[in-house]
């Protein structure tokens, strides 16, 4: 059996341009995630190991899948047009005016006693401007004297409450941000309580819209346009996020950078985290009784697999784990949730005792924990959430248990990694030689079952995007989902999830790391912006990326990102499932191959259009492509 060694994260989340500038290549800020990452039972992070499936390899060719659905791609056949822009290249007296010719108009205003949330954000903001224009606007006090006629208020100053404007406040799930043009005002504010960074947030919305980008921590990935005047007509946004917490490794192990992502947001335990409160060195020699039975044994060290379970069925158990959480959340009163799963692992080493047995399957073992904790919990903590993952052998809905209202299913995506999730598609079917499963449904039909029998309140999602993990040739091959990722978003929201983990991003055990953001943009910032932004399609991401990002040859590379999206959504492999991909040849066939060589060619006969950085971008993509197809094997 060849087994996978991927490293599961359980982590704790807590325009007028002459041209353009990038800046400079900032250091790995990974020193910024916190010190309480989950772990699994052996102390490091992992997830569950994988076989190859049994039988022939399916062709990969694209057509109708066994379901007699279409792959044809769903995406539009033309490029998203162009968001409008609220910079005005001629300005007039009734513009908000902030540089005009090089010259400073207007200034930035906070607090005098500004946070250090407001006060960053305020200096990011003047710095990034300084690089548009060349100019340094002043930050005053708002109880100073004001020396531009134009303001931008940032944060709550006395003038935004003049003009009638709060500082949204509260937390959890209270996440909001205002950008708001009021005659000769700039107001840029948001929710800044607890873990959020709605200041900061407002000052990403606002340059974003000036022709900012930022794609990667690698200056060649982040676009700041060049304008000796910066000026705006109407700017009027008032935002909330489309997911309450948003998580991946970019999050995880580049903190700052994630910001201009819009990740974070409720802090939130993700993984197999009971190991870390119930320890076995610690307390198996004094609670045998709190471990699985096992062949007529509690011993967690002699287990058939790397994973050992405990008795769920035992009450001083869950009491236990509900009074080490009432430590947590004691010393951190900001986290939401925590993740109690079981460890990792199949169905092997689940508790043969008398008790646990009646309960029903796996899955109703792990709800009655889970509500016998929530029990105990609650008469401290009502308002906290317990998490526990559906996937492999409590992938099924229970058979007896209802979910406690404080219990949160994380749902992972057990199933195909390239088709979209609204097809409905039975992939794979029959038993699966990597999650020991037998299939008769769809995911999204086993998602909707599991929700109504158990009557789960609380949803959240855990996404497998860590394509390189199983197969590392994945690490230089690009991969693009386009529209696929945010119509898999809808889906959730649709369905009542609240948050997302996308299993994804820089990690030695997935191959990939911080060169990776090169290949893995387009796959990477699409989800984090989409969870961010529920108005925009995949698609609409990319296109406005490629407009700042490649200028002249913006429909091109959009054509290019395109056609690699669609030769993933066209895959009906049944040999991908969770975090094992299919062949690349199985995506790119022969004739996506062409297809996409196509698009290649069409991008590069408008270099001689285009930027000298521009160019190196696109340089950078098509070598990533040329290799691919050295790496495919028809």
């Amino acid at each position: 059996m060849k087994q996978l060694g991927a490293g599961l994260l359980a982590a704790l989340m807590l325009l007028s341009a002459a041209g353009c500038k990038h800046e400079e290549d900032p250091a790995s800020d990974s020193s910024l995630i916190d010190s309480s990452l989950g772990t699994s039972s052996d102390g490091s992070a992992t997830e569950p190991n994988g076989t190859d499936p049994a039988g022939p390899d399916p062709t990969g060719n694209v057509g109708t899948d066994s379901s007699g659905n279409s792959s044809k791609p769903t995406g539009s056949t033309k490029p998203p047009t162009k968001a409008t822009s609220p910079v005005v290249t001629n300005p007039t007296e009734t513009d908000f005016i902030i540089t005009k010719d090089g010259a400073v108009k207007a200034c930035i205003v906070i607090p005098s006693s500004a946070s250090n949330k407001v006060r960053d954000a305020a200096e990011d903001l003047q710095a990034v401007l300084k690089q548009i224009t060349g100019a340094t606007l002043d930050i005053v006090a708002d109880n100073a004297s004001i020396p531009q006629a134009n303001r931008i208020l940032v944060g709550p100053t006395a003038q935004t409450k003049q003009l009638g404007i709060s500082q949204p406040t509260g937390y959890p799930n209270k996440e909001r941000v205002i950008v708001k043009r009021k005659d000769k005002n700039l107001v840029l504010i948001g929710n800044d309580d607890a873990e959020y960074k709605g200041t900061q947030f407002a000052v990403n919305m606002f340059l974003e819209r000036l022709g900012c980008g930022w794609y990667g921590p690698q200056a060649l990935w982040q676009v700041v346009p060049e304008m000796k005047t910066v000026a705006l007509d109407k700017l009027d946004i008032d935002h909330t996020p489309q997911f309450s917490a948003r998580i991946s490794n970019v999050y995880i192990n580049y903190q700052k950078f994630s910001e201009r992502w819009y990740m974070g947001g409720d802090k939130k335990n993700v993984g197999h985290n009971i190991a870390v409160l119930i320890p076995r060195d610690t307390y198996h020699p004094t609670h045998p009784e709190w471990f699985a039975l096992v062949g007529g044994k509690r011993d967690p060290y002699n287990v058939s697999d790397t994973y050992w379970q405990y008795c769920y069925s035992n009450k001083d158990l869950a009491a236990e784990v509900a009074k080490k959480l009432i430590e947590k959340f004691d010393s951190d009163p900001n986290l939401t949730n925590y993740a109690i799963g079981a460890n990792d692992g199949w169905e092997r080493n689940w508790c043969e005792c008398s008790e646990c047995t009646r309960l029903g399957n796996d899955t109703d073992e792990l709800l009655t924990f889970a509500n016998n904790v929530a029990k105990e919990l609650k008469k401290k903590y009502p308002n906290k959430t317990l998490t526990i993952l559906s996937y492999h052998s409590i992938y099924f809905p229970p058979q007896n248990v209802k979910a406690d209202p404080m219990v949160d299913v994380m749902f992972c995506r057990e199933t195909s990694m390239m088709a979209p999730l609204d097809l409905n598609l039975k992939l794979p079917t029959g038993y699966n030689a990597i999650t020991h499963n037998t299939y008769t449904q769809s995911w999204l039909d086993n998602f909707k079952s599991y929700i109504q029998k158990a009557n789960v309140a609380n949803r959240s999602i855990w996404e497998w995007n860590c394509i390189a993990a199983d197969k590392p040739a994945w690490a230089e091959i690009p991969w693009v989902q386009g529209n696929v990722a945010t119509r898999n978003q809808k889906l959730w929201k649709d369905n009542g999830a609240s948050y997302i983990y996308y299993d994804q991003g820089p990690s030695s055990t997935y191959h990939e790391n911080r060169t990776s953001f090169a290949v893995r943009w387009p796959l990477w910032y699409v989800s984090s912006k989409g969870m961010w932004d529920a108005s925009l399609t995949g698609e609409q991401i990319l296109m406005d990326a490629c407009q700042k990002l490649f200028g002249n040859a913006a429909n091109e590379m959009f054509a290019y990102y395109k056609a690699l999206a669609d030769s993933s959504e066209m895959c009906r492999s049944a040999n991908t499932i969770c975090w094992v991909p299919p062949e690349p040849s199985e995506v790119y066939t022969s004739s996506r191959v062409k297809v996409i060589d196509a698009a290649v060619q069409a991008a590069k006969a408008k270099m001689g259009s285009v930027t000298s950085v521009q160019k190196e971008r696109m340089e950078n993509q098509f070598s990533y492509w040329t290799n691919a197809k050295g790496l495919i094997r028809f």
